[in-house]
Order: C-alpha cells, then structure tokens, then sequence
C-alpha cells in the first residue's frame, strides 16, 4: 500500500463530528495544536445519538480536513494509531458498530458530559462505555474528565486506576481569540452572555436571572445564542437587553464588544466544562460565575452567588486598575493551562513526541493592536449578484499592503475566498439571508459594523457596493477619526439609484472603478464626482499561469478545443435556454465545455464532455481556453478582454442596477468580442465558430483602450488617505 493511502496516524479521533457547538469545536481545536506540533491526526465520525438531524460534518472540522490538518477515515478498511480520542462516550456506546478495525497503542475516553441531563435522563452507562472500548480496541481504555464535575459523575461507574490524575481541559488558541480592551464599553457596564436557548443553559427562576443579568437598564445586557428561556421566565425580553441568535455573530467579535461575561444556568445542570467561558477569558474579558466553577477555572475568573454579582460588577467596573489586573489573570491563565501547549505536552506524555514536522506556517497572525500596526484597512463589501464587490476590495487589499493591513467584512457568502490572500474576515449575513425586516437588520449591521472597528480600530474603511447601508452613516457618526471610503462602479441603469448619489458626503474619497466600455455608460455615476482609476482586476496579465500549466492545474486535456461558459445554474440539455443552447452549438463545433458552476440540471443527460471547474480567482487560469461564453458582470467582463480570451459575452438581464447590455454591446461594437442577447444555436453557432477562427485577433485590439489595473492607484489613494488621518 502506497504511503500516502496507509491509514495510519498519531491521532485518531472518534466522535459524531456533526454536533454544532462545544464538542466539535474542541476537536478541530485539538486538530489545529496537533498539527503545529507534529502529530497526524485521523477522523472517523459515527452517527451518534444526540445529533437528531441529517447534517454535514461540523464545518470547523470540515475546514481542517480541506486544509490538509487532518484526513477523515470512511469506509471499512482498518486503521493504525498511536492514541485513540473517543470524544462523547454516548457516541461509543449507540454507534460502536460503525467502526472500522482500529488497532492502537493507548485509548483515551473523553468524558466531555455527564452521564445524565437535569431531567435524570442517562445519555450514556459509563460501565457498558468501558466494555465497549476494551472490546472494540482491545486495551483497556482510559477515561479523562473534561472538568471536575464530570469526574464526580462517573466516579465509582468506572475503574479508579481508569480515570487520569488530571482533566483533560478544553483548549484554545490565545492569540487569535485575543482582543484589546483599553476601556469601558458603554456609559454603563455591558454585560453579556453566549450560549445556546437552552433550559439547561439558563437559571432556573426568574429571581436569580434578574439578579444577575438586571432588567432595570442599569446595565446593557448582550445575549448571543437567543434567550427563549428568559423569555418564558420574564414574560417579555426587557428592551435594555440586546438578543442575537446563536451563530449570528462571531462569538470572538461578540465578546470582544462586552465588559464582563457573567454565565449562571441551571443547577440542576452539571456542566462540564464550559468553552463558551474559556473563549471569554482568552478574550481577557472578566468571566463572573456560579462558585462550582473555581475547581476548573481557577483566579481566572471571579465567583459569586447570584445577590452578588450586581456589586462584584459594578465595583470592578468603577475599579480601572482592577479591573485591568483580572484581564491579564484571565489571558495569562488560558495560555498557561488552556493553550494549544497545553494539550501537546499531555500527547507526549501519552505517546512520545511527534514524527512529522511541525505546520510552522500555521502559526496564526496575532490580533492587529496598537503595538503590532500602525495602519489597519477595514474592507466592507456589499453582497451583489457575484463577486465583483469583494473582488475589487481584494485587488485593493493585496496592492496596499504592507502598507495597510486588511481585514474584511462582507455580506458574501464568498467572503472565506480572502483567506486564500491571507486576510482574516468576516461574514455578516444580508437581509435576505437573516430575514429580518430591514429596520431591524439595519440596526444589526451597525451594531456589527461598529463591534469591529472597535476591535481592529482601522485608519480607514472602504465600502464597495452601489447602495451605502443607513447603518454606515450613524457608525460613522461614533468614529470621527476613521477615514471613509466609498468604491463605487460605474455603468449603473439609465436614471436609476440616482438618491444614492447623495450619499457621497458620509465619505471623505469616492473611488470609481474604470471601465472599458465607459463610452456607452449612461448612468447617473457619470456626471458624479469621484476618484476615477482604470478597470480593477485582483490579477495582472503576467499573474497568469501559461496554457500548457492551466491545463494540467485543472485537470483538462492539453490537446482539445475548451470552451469556458459561465453563464449561471441551468439546464445543460434544454437547448431552448442560454446555456443549453451554448452547450449544443459548441458541441457541434467539436469544443469541449467547461463551466464554472456545479449546479447543472441534467435530467440524466450527457454530461461525458462536460467539466466542472471551480477556483478562486479562476482568471489565474483563463489561458486554458480558447474561447469563453460569459456573462457580462464587472469582473469577468475585464478579465477575459484584459487577459485575452476569445469571448461570447450573454449579458445577465436580471441584474436591477448593472447594466451588462451595454457593456456586452460597446464591446461588440468595437469589435472586441460578441454579444447574444438571447441565445439560440443557430445564432450562437457562427459567432463561436467566428471567434474559434479569429478571436484572438479581435481581443488582441482591447490593449489599444485599456489604461491598466486602476488597483495599484486605488490602492494608493487608500494609504495616503489612512496615512493623514
């Protein structure tokens, strides 16, 4: 067996990696630390019982499987390991039969919940787990408490000499969950929560809950993961209180926004461990909790019963040099006893040290502070019908740095694309996509917004998008030293969004992306005053790979005519719409298709000539093609004529602001390309024939009107301006 195909590991972690929140969350932790130090580590998922739903596997999890930190195992041939990681012993217990043969050195049984719920239901039999895991690994396992209240749960259920001297504690990675906290967050103590609504995750009573998160508006209480159990013990959510559901904010940048996190739930409720807490004291946050959880956590926190916490608040609050002293207990005490070292250290006391090289170029880029960059770039893009927004603050991105460090902010659901680059981001849902009513959502958006400049504390933000949000002028408002920056393109519908010009005086620059069909532009933009640079490309035509590389990067014969067409999700044999229309008149050309999306209706029809290509940025590869069929969107309209493909462009007519028809038509008429406004074979069959024959002549004349990447001058407006403020 080739070394590459061996299932054979350091790690072998087993869990039902579906679950949504702490477990999966602490192994893509473990994952991350063991791959920085060497180990390799396996996943094996069992469908296990507490994950009621079909889901995919959690997507942190997923992230490090498609980044090359881990490989998960399916299927029935056998695995090596030096340590097996059963994560949730309910999962051993319920779903034991669907592992594969596992031989191993040292089984490890991570007790990571109480064997029972506060309504006495027993999820798993400690006794039955033990059995279990020496039957299916032939060792006697070993059991490690997450914390101590879990050691107290299974004390006595399993043999003393099983259980470790020490809990095996939740790990995090300090340095990215660090914030800067240089003082108070409001007028009055913000004080906030995260967790999921859950009974068990609330106080039990309606008295101690408005003791200790008040509802008087003496304090701004946040709650991240939905308050549903408040809710019922109120009557009504106080409107001093500020309620996001789970997943709506980044819980980092969600702490980052609080003065104290104060956590009381249920005391029927064992709780194991809490990571939600471990996240707030890396943040360096003061945590106020319940007194059980000094075993765990230590002077790390602070511990008061629930009449307390009103006066523990406030006078740390009004404490500054306390109140700055608990901080750095917080975030040296995560490090010391919680950091990614931490768990290293108890994997070489276990197995030995590592065999593999360390992942040294995962170390993570420590948080921007005052001390580390003297110039932060906030890129904010809207969420449009691609990708040209966060496209564009991407090409500005990578030509202002060193300059200015970026970090984004996008509406996208693309927006994971600017890790490739090396940005952080993060992704705040549109309206659409939450459901909110506008005036809600728009209150979000500013909440979120503000949130992160206060964290980043950027020079300057850039919104890319043709309708500025209302949110970004009141936040505005709250940052008077931060410079603002409107990029906004050209080429809008005749008449239309003429209201939004007037929003050019809530920023200081206005950058318009060129274009090269700017003659036939007869929107509103163009009467309008701006900072006009030429077309914006986030690649340069010598960024390209050659033909012969694009090739073999996309898997594609070397020797076929290959067709690009990007034309959006259809049906590829339906030949009386765009794309099965296109798909039939290049197939009668003999051209083999290539398309850009995956989510191609079939019914069952050919599809033996067809590849998918999927890639980011995908023009890195466009010499792959002799000709392309496209539609006429900002960004692939300048990257196939900049780069030189022969190219039938379809114009998206749907668009409510872009106007694609008359960029696909000024570059028929110049002869650069040509243009269907509705496809039909018998029309597009000629023109691809056409630009098969004499296509790269005719782009070749697009070089005689462009004036270059407008990205590196944009750029440079961007960096004097962050630079004067």
């Amino acid at each position: 067996m080739p070394a590459h195909d061996a299932r054979e590991v350091d790690v072998l972690d087993v869990s039902d990696l579906r679950f949504p929140g702490g477990t999966s969350h602490s192994v893509a932790e473990e994952i991350t630390a063991q791959a920085r130090a060497g180990y390799t580590t396996g996943l094996i998922s069992l469908n296990g019982p507490l994950v009621a739903k079909v889901a995919p596997v959690n997507r942190l999890i997923r992230r490090a499987v498609e980044a090359g930190r881990a490989r998960l195992f399916v299927g029935s041939a056998p695995v090596r390991a030096k340590v097996v990681v059963v994560r949730h012993p309910a999962v051993l217990q319920h779903a034991a039969a669907q592992l594969p043969p596992v031989d191993a050195d040292h089984v490890v049984i991570v007790a990571n919940a109480a064997p029972y719920d506060i309504d006495g239901h027993e999820h798993y039999r400690p006794e039955a787990v033990h059995e279990i895991a020496r039957h299916r690994f032939g060792h006697e396992p070993v059991w490690a408490p997450i914390g101590p209240l879990v050691r107290d749960a299974i004390a006595g259920r399993v043999p003393d000499h099983a259980v470790t001297e020490t809990d095996w504690v939740n790990i995090i990675d300090v340095d990215v969950w660090a914030t800067d906290r240089t003082g108070p967050r409001g007028q009055r103590p913000v004080v906030g929560r995260h967790s999921r609504s859950s009974p068990q995750k609330w106080p039990a009573d309606a008295a101690t809950l408005r003791a200790v998160y008040p509802v008087d508006g003496s304090w701004t209480v946040r709650v991240l993961g939905g308050a549903g159990p408040a809710e019922h013990l109120l009557g009504a959510l106080p409107d001093s209180w500020d309620v996001l559901e789970f997943g709506a904010l980044p819980p980092r940048e969600f702490l980052a926004s609080l003065d104290f996190f104060v956590y009381f739930h249920n005391p029927r409720w064992v709780e194991a461990f809490g990571r939600t807490i471990l996240e707030a004291l890396a943040t360096g946050v003061p945590a106020v909790l319940p007194p059980h959880f000094e075993r765990v956590f230590g002077d790390a926190a602070i511990y008061a019963e629930p009449h307390e916490v009103r006066g523990v608040v406030d006078a740390l609050y009004a404490d500054r040099a306390g109140y700055d002293a608990q901080v750095e207990r917080a975030r040296s005490a995560a490090r010391a006893r919680f950091g990614h070292e931490a768990h290293v250290e108890r994997l070489r006391r276990l197995v030995g040290p590592p065999a593999g090289t360390p992942a040294t170029t995962m170390a993570p880029a420590k948080t921007p502070s005052s001390t580390t960059a003297t110039r932060r770039a906030l890129f904010v893009s809207s969420n449009g019908a691609g990708m040209g927004h966060l496209t564009r603050l991407l090409a500005y991105a990578q030509r202002s740095a060193p300059a200015l460090k970026a970090h984004f902010f996008s509406l996208s659901q693309a927006a994971p694309v600017v890790a490739n680059f090396g940005h952080p981001f993060e992704y705040l849902p549109s309206a659409s996509a939450t459901g909110l009513e506008p005036a809600r959502w728009h209150k979000y958006f500013a909440t979120r917004l503000s949130a992160t400049i206060e964290r980043i504390r950027p020079s300057v933000v850039v919104f890319d998008g043709t309708w500025p949000y209302e949110g970004i002028s009141l936040v505005r408002s709250a940052y008077p030293e931060v410079r603002w920056v409107w990029s906004r393109r050209g080429m809008w519908r005749a008449g239309m969004n003429r209201e939004q010009l007037a929003k050019a005086s809530w920023f200081d620059l206005v950058i318009e992306p060129g274009e090269l069909a700017a003659p036939a532009d007869q929107g509103v933009t163009t009467t309008a005053t701006a900072h006009r640079v030429g077309p914006v490309t986030v690649l340069d035509r010598d960024d390209l790979d050659s033909k012969a590389q694009a090739r073999t990067a996309l898997g594609l014969d070397p020797a076929v005519q290959l067709a690009l067409v990007s034309l959006g999700a259809g049906n590829i044999n339906d030949t009386s719409g765009d794309l099965g229309a296109v798909v039939a008149a290049l197939r009668d050309l003999g051209v083999e298709v290539c398309v850009t999306r995956p989510e191609i209706a079939t019914q069952h029809g050919r599809l033996d000539d067809v590849h998918v290509v999927r890639e980011f940025p995908l023009s890195r590869r466009y010499h792959a093609f002799d000709l392309a069929v496209s539609a006429t969107g900002y960004n692939s309209f300048h990257e196939l004529l900049r780069f030189g493909v022969p190219t039938l462009f379809v114009p998206n007519r749907s668009t409510a602001l872009d106007d694609q028809e008359g960029r696909a038509h000024y570059a028929a008429q110049q002869g650069w390309s040509h243009a269907l406004d509705v496809v039909t074979i018998d029309q597009a069959t000629p023109l691809l024939a056409d630009l098969l024959d004499r296509g790269e002549q005719m782009v070749k004349r697009v070089a005689d009107a462009d004036p270059g990447n407008g990205a590196a001058e944009a750029a440079r407006a961007l960096t004097t301006l962050a630079q004067e403020g």
